[in-house]
């Protein structure tokens, strides 16, 4: 079943001058057509990572989904790096303060 509303019966309405034309979709699993990839694919990210960008992709190390990493170096999607980023800077202020005497270190619990 197809959800492409110019989609008819096997045929491409867009591409239709007078002779039907043959949805290319329809015919071959590696071919999208253009309205396709200017209408469609820029509505769903996911979709259009998954399917314009199979090579490039990695998995995020925290949840496991595909990502088109900005860099080599990236080893996080962007809703786990905002996440990380805030535990890991956390972290640095806390040991920052600690050793700056601000915070005192944790004492052990004496029963």
């Amino acid at each position: 079943m197809h959800e492409c509303c110019n989609y008819d019966d096997g045929n491409c309405i867009l591409l239709d001058d007078g002779e039907e034309c043959v949805c290319v979709q329809s015919i071959s699993y590696s071919l999208l057509c253009k309205w396709f990839r200017c209408a469609i694919l820029p509505l769903d990210e996911p979709l259009e990572t998954a399917l314009l960008f199979r090579e490039e992709l990695k998995r995020c190390v925290v949840c496991g989904q595909p990502f088109l990493p900005g860099s080599n170096r990236a080893k996080y999607c962007k809703p786990c790096a905002k996440k990380v980023h805030r535990r890991q800077k956390t972290a640095s202020d806390r040991k920052r303060r600690v050793l700056c005497g601000q915070l005192e270190a944790k004492k052990p619990c004496i029963y």
